[in-house]
């Protein structure tokens, strides 16, 4: 088959040729002399051509305009077949296009600075102590994205990086793996092979990358608690034809906690298979998506590394303490179920999942465990949430109109104002069940947000988040009534 670019060679040769001629036949209609046509015929002033009175009588009838035309038109028709075949059999044997030298690199990165204000009772004092007010890089991460013919890679590091149960006061700053991983790109069936260490195929709110999240923080039921966050393993996801629907399917080490270092040590392994599939039974095409439905299910078995098993959360602010901990060393096995539900409605979107645990102890004992959350966000300025059909995750906000200042020529001012988005949630978690254990526990948090995103990249969000909830301050001690309000901010961007 010809090459793209040889075809256009081709097409150009083709149109360079036909100008030619035509510029050619119109300069010999002109001359009197044209062979075989300005001796016999005339222009009549009705623009027909008569016979000249001096042509012999027995003379065949002259030809006509249009049988000249033809013969024209064939003749060069037959020229550029022959020059288009003798293009085919030179370009026949060529080499294809050599692949890059090396792969291809692209720069990426994102800066997540918040400030936040935390007023706690006495109770929640009592429950998890004082969590003190907090100014800080929450993320700032730079990574490195590539390809190589049909190979992507990702290597992202994080320089704000903390532990998950640690106090904001101490000075515990370290760098920790993010995404870092390989993939397979056009595979048949598999579609996608990815290998290394990045987030397991499981939640919409957690595969939602954090710079399109609609709050600061993600809800009570993210990651450390249902979602298993980053994990080494492997997975293959794909997505149909029409775009309509979404899986993935994965094998990973399980990690407990958060995000984890990426070297995985235990004597008795613990494994994660999890699985999620995605439908979308309404997307306006017309629109591109500002009307859709999302629903999906996802589901994870986990068997506990060492039978360690860590279930944490905090208060929707990033700085705060935790308020559930659960850290049980006698945990055979786990599972998890999620079920996902998202509606966009124009500058309208809804979103909620329900999630659902039982832990299966090594003395045979189950405990059960279940949460949920969820939304509602309305763009102010018209816009609305986009859907990346291939991943069934949402995607990037671009303001209609980027926010600028600028004086104009005539010494007035004019400004753009971005998009306007305020949103509220509501989640809930109950890790408690009679669980003897400290740490263990449940919470209600209620979250209002104002995002003002000043272009696709840079956006200032504001959360205040009002957060109850009953915890076990030893196996044997429950505190209930706790109570903590955060009013916190940030200034994001990324690249």
């Amino acid at each position: 088959m010809l090459s793209c670019s040889y075809r256009g060679s081709v097409c150009l040769v083709a149109i360079a040729l036909l100008a030619a001629s035509t510029k050619l036949q119109a300069q010999n209609y002109a001359d009197p002399t044209y062979p075989g046509v300005g001796n016999q015929i005339q222009a009549t002033p009705t623009g027909q051509y008569a016979v000249a009175d001096n042509a012999p009588a027995d003379r065949p009838p002259a030809p006509t305009a249009q049988d000249v035309n033809n013969a024209d038109l064939m003749k060069r028709v037959s020229d550029l077949e022959k020059k288009l075949a003798d293009y085919a059999k030179a370009a026949e044997g060529k080499p294809a296009p050599a692949a890059p030298l090396k792969p291809l690199v692209t720069p990426s990165g994102r800066i997540q600075f918040d400030a936040a204000n935390y007023t706690q009772n006495p109770t929640s004092v009592s429950q998890i102590n004082n969590i003190p007010n907090a100014v800080g890089f929450r993320r700032a991460r730079l990574a490195l994205l590539g390809e190589y013919e049909i190979f992507d890679y990702v290597i992202e590091m994080d320089f704000a990086n903390r532990s998950a149960l640690s106090a904001i006061d101490t000075k515990n700053q370290s760098t920790a793996f993010k995404d870092v991983f390989i993939q397979i790109r056009d595979l048949p069936w598999l579609g996608v092979v990815r290998v290394g260490h990045f987030k397991e195929c499981f939640g919409l709110e957690d595969l939602t990358s954090d710079n399109y999240t609609t709050f600061m923080e993600r809800s009570l039921n993210d990651e450390g608690a249902f979602c298993p966050g980053r994990n080494n393993g492997i997975m293959a996801y794909n997505w149909s034809e029409s775009q309509r629907s979404t899986w993935a399917i994965g094998a990973f080490t399980n990690q407990t906690g958060y995000d984890q270092p990426p070297l995985f040590q235990y004597d008795h392994w613990g494994v994660d298979m999890a699985a999620r599939v995605t439908y979308l039974p309404w997307y306006d095409e017309a629109s591109n998506g500002r009307g859709l439905l999302h629903t999906g299910l996802d589901y994870a078995y986990r068997s506990a590394p060492d039978n360690t098993m860590l279930f944490s959360t905090k208060p929707e602010s990033g700085f705060a303490n935790s308020i559930i901990s659960l850290n049980m060393t006698d945990v055979n096995q786990w599972q998890v179920a999620d079920a996902e539900s998202a509606l966009v409605y124009g500058p309208l979107s809804l979103q909620s999942e329900f999630f659902g645990a039982t832990v299966n102890h090594t003395n045979g004992l189950n405990n059960n465990l279940y949460g949920c959350y969820a939304f509602v966000s309305y763009f102010l300025t018209g816009e609305n949430r986009p859907y990346n059909r291939k991943l069934g995750v949402f995607d990037r906000v671009r303001p209609f109109e980027n926010f600028f200042r600028v004086r104009t020529s005539d010494g007035d001012v004019a400004t753009g104002i971005g998009a306007w988005e305020v949103a509220y949630r509501f989640s809930y978690i109950d890790a408690l069940d009679d669980l003897a254990v400290k740490g263990a526990g449940h919470a209600a948090d209620h979250t209002i947000g104002l995002n003002w995103y000043m272009n696709p990249f840079t956006k200032l969000m504001f959360n205040y988040v009002h957060s109850q909830d009953t915890y076990n301050t030893a196996a044997t001690t429950t505190l209930s009534g706790g109570s903590i309000d955060v009013f916190e901010m940030r200034f994001a961007m990324d690249f």
